[in-house]
């Protein structure tokens, strides 16, 4: 069953939507967002991976914010065909994120949609405050940011 965020509480929900053009092809933006093992080599904020199954892995992110996040990310759809990946999310935020992978001139597009709640207790109280809000979602663009430039380089040789 597809992991979705348990409730409507506002303040602690959070939706992300990106939308992108990478110079590179689709297979490889989805055989990277995959391989979570590799996580590390091209996204700065992930620590460590430790993979439970084959589709399911513990994974320890540092931003810039002193909380550090464990989450357990579980493959719960991949249909390489149509470029689509459904991935849930458990530990510190819950819910999921879509990836919607085609090609595009010169590269592919790549639409990223995440929902989550918050369920880290100190982060959770923290985003009732609107300046705190403001906080956790640069934050989070900065992890997209740097998630973006791993992505954008193109396959190794």
């Amino acid at each position: 069953m597809p992991t979705s965020p348990r409730s409507s509480s506002g303040a602690r929900e959070f939706h992300f939507h990106e939308d992108w053009t990478l110079p590179v092809e689709p297979a490889t933006v989805l055989d990277r967002l995959v391989d979570l093992g590799a996580y590390p080599s091209w996204w700065r904020q992930v620590r460590a991976v430790e993979q439970l199954a084959e589709d399911r892995a513990r994974v320890q992110i540092r931003s810039r914010l002193p909380a550090p996040l464990e989450l357990v990310l579980v493959r719960e759809h991949e249909d390489r065909s149509a470029g689509r990946l459904r991935v849930g999310i458990e530990g510190d935020l819950q819910g999921y994120v879509e990836v919607q992978v085609t090609q595009a001139p010169g590269g592919c597009r790549m639409v990223w949609d995440q929902r989550v709640l918050l369920t880290k207790p100190g982060l959770r109280h923290l985003a009732a405050l609107p300046p705190a809000r403001w906080v956790l979602r640069a934050n989070h663009a900065a992890m997209m940011r740097s998630a973006r430039a791993g992505l954008d380089r193109p396959a190794a040789a």
